[in-house]
Formats: structure tokens, C-alpha cells, sequence
């Protein structure tokens, strides 16, 4: 099973696991992935938002206000306080990190290299180990009442009993893992 949650995780989120800066691909703004995966007491999350989605820019901060906006929203994802889990599943954090790309000053354009629109964008990546796992049958995600411009998160899920996907909006935060 782990190899399977590692090769679900590798395959749905390959943005999440890179370590170097890059321009994201084509986006649907509004919108947001979550891959979520329960393994030998493991839980995952791997988290991939438009920057329009977290913020109201896609592009390099204007002002110290948008500066703090953009730091801000990173510190909620690091923190991981968008997501509640069960008391009883006794979860300790192992990881919390989070990125923000596309955000920094671009290159000017010049006759040969002309502008090119970018796409910037969040990851974020959450790791639990929780002594009773069993009990994680229902994980709240609030991240459309933290971050307002996501009005839709896909969370794709995979458990020892299955997979799942779920469609959260403001009025519906719940994910029902299988049984």
C-alpha cells in the first residue's frame, strides 16, 4: 500500500515534490487540488492553488501591502490550520512547508526574449503520523473560508479502503474518507 500512496502522490501533485523554482502550467483560477493519502498511520497532503485562487494577483507583488499579503497567505499554509482532524486520531505534525512560485520579479522582455504571461501559483505539503488512524473518517478542509477567491478544492483521496474524490466549497468543508 505505501508504494501505491507514494506513487498516487508522485503521479497526481509532481509540482508539490520539486524542489526548484518554475513557471506553472495552465490553471483553472477559482479552483484548487488537494491529494490526500492515509497510509500505516501516515497521513499526506499535498496542496496546489493558482495564485489568483490565494490572492487577487497572479504576478509579482506591487506595494509592501501586497508583499504582506503574499507573505501572509504563505505563514496560513505553513501553519495548516485550514485543516481539522478528528481529536481522536492523535495526530503529531511532522511537516508543514509551503511555497510560493512565480511571484518574483521576471527578467524585462528585449526583442529577443519578449514577455511571457506567467502563471503563479501555492503548494503546500502537510505530513501527520497519527496513532489512531482508524478514526480518521472525516478531515475538515476550510482553505474556501481562509482564502475567499477558491470557490471550488478537488480533494483526490486514497486510503487502505479506497479511493475518493471530493468537491469542497464554502458551504461544504468535509471530507468523507472510505470506510
Amino acid at each position: 500500500m505505501k508504494r501505491f500512496v507514494l506513487l498516487f502522490l508522485s503521479l497526481a501533485a509532481p509540482a508539490v515534490h520539486a524542489h526548484d523554482v518554475r513557471q506553472l502550467g495552465a490553471h483553472v483560477h477559482g479552483q484548487a487540488t488537494v491529494d490526500l493519502a492515509v497510509d500505516q498511520g501516515n497521513l499526506e497532503l499535498a496542496l496546489q492553488a493558482p495564485g489568483i485562487g490565494i490572492l487577487d494577483f497572479e504576478r509579482p507583488p506591487a506595494n509592501a501591502t501586497e508583499q504582506a499579503a503574499l507573505d501572509a497567505a504563505l505563514a496560513t499554509l505553513k501553519r495548516g490550520d485550514w485543516l481539522t482532524l478528528p481529536t481522536a486520531a492523535q495526530c503529531t505534525p511532522l511537516k508543514r512547508d509551503a511555497r510560493a512560485e512565480g511571484f518574483a520579479a521576471a527578467a524585462p522582455a528585449t526583442a529577443a526574449t519578449p514577455a511571457k504571461h506567467t502563471h503563479a501559483g501555492f503548494n503546500a505539503e502537510l505530513r501527520y503520523q497519527c496513532a489512531n488512524p482508524a478514526a480518521l473518517r472525516v478531515l475538515v478542509l476550510a482553505l474556501p473560508k481562509a482564502f475567499p477567491n477558491l470557490q471550488e478544492v478537488i480533494v483526490n483521496s486514497a486510503t487502505a479502503a479506497g479511493q475518493g474524490r471530493t468537491v469542497l466549497n464554502a458551504e461544504n468543508l468535509r471530507v468523507v474518507l472510505a470506510p
